[in-house]
């Protein structure tokens, strides 16, 4: 890098910190002498819970989705027609409709009435169960077909190259075509897993008590306002941050290794 590019990019760099650092010290000078932080302090357990649940649905909902997704796309490559056109049709109803809507019916109608009373006998939370399976449905569909995209980008000579040598179908999958696949989905994927995190949010409807949940309780019985949003935002930042680091980090190794 030239030493003319070095001092393009720090006069950017400084002009965006003065800019952002300008915002946010108008902003809190309006809403400063409005707020009153003892109140978020007086909540701090309530909205650490919070947290910690929904810290654990992304945990449980990322691999849950990722066996989904890796189900639905070794069901549409699946040389029996009718597994085929089941699992197209199945990803097109859960893409073409709403996760919202798949919450609300999924839950209240068709797993509430089956297994929530099994469940609770268990000292189990059916809410948190079913909300975890239904969002990783949901986004599994989504990574299925990213995953299959990824596949069938691959050139046939792969395929044939890897059969020639003697190895079966599932050897051909884990050796030679999902580290290639892998590397040109992974920005796409890792944009799914960070909107998996932020639509975990969406288990308050069925009262899931997460962190949006609880933040959401705090500021009606407290009347808060930039009390909750700031640890709000700041809480799933903490969580959707490291996974976009994480997925840049692995392209930039790849793309070194390639």
């Amino acid at each position: 890098m030239t030493r003319r590019h070095l001092i393009a990019n720090a006069l950017v760099a400084l002009a965006f910190t003065a800019l952002c650092g300008w915002l946010c010290t108008t902003v809190f000078a309006m809403l400063g002498n409005q707020a009153d932080w003892s109140k978020t302090w007086e909540y701090r357990e309530t909205l650490w819970r919070g947290w910690l649940v929904t810290l654990g649905i992304a945990f449980a909902a990322l691999a849950g989705s990722i066996v989904c997704g890796l189900l639905f796309m070794l069901g549409q490559r699946s040389s029996l027609v009718v597994v085929r056109w089941t699992c197209r049709g199945f990803l097109e109803f859960v893409r073409d409709t709403p996760l919202l809507v798949h919450l609300l019916f999924g839950y209240f109608v068709i797993f509430a009435p089956l297994v929530s009373r099994p469940l609770g006998a268990r000292g189990w939370d059916d809410k948190l169960i079913i909300g975890v399976l239904i969002l990783s449905v949901f986004e599994g569909a989504y990574l299925g077909e990213i995953l299959r995209g990824g596949v069938e980008s691959i050139p046939r000579t792969q395929w044939e190259s890897a059969r020639a040598v003697g190895f079966s179908r599932l050897q051909v999958y884990r050796y030679v075509i999902f580290p290639q696949a892998l590397r040109r989905v992974l920005p796409a994927m890792a944009g799914l897993f960070v909107s998996l995190i932020k639509d975990s949010s969406l288990l308050n409807v069925i009262g899931v008590t997460e962190y949006f949940y609880n933040t959401r309780n705090f500021i009606s019985r407290s009347y808060a306002g930039l009390e909750g949003y700031v640890p709000l935002a700041l809480g799933y930042l903490v969580l959707t941050l490291p996974v976009a680091w994480l997925a840049h980090w692995l392209e930039m190794r790849f793309r070194h290794e390639t």
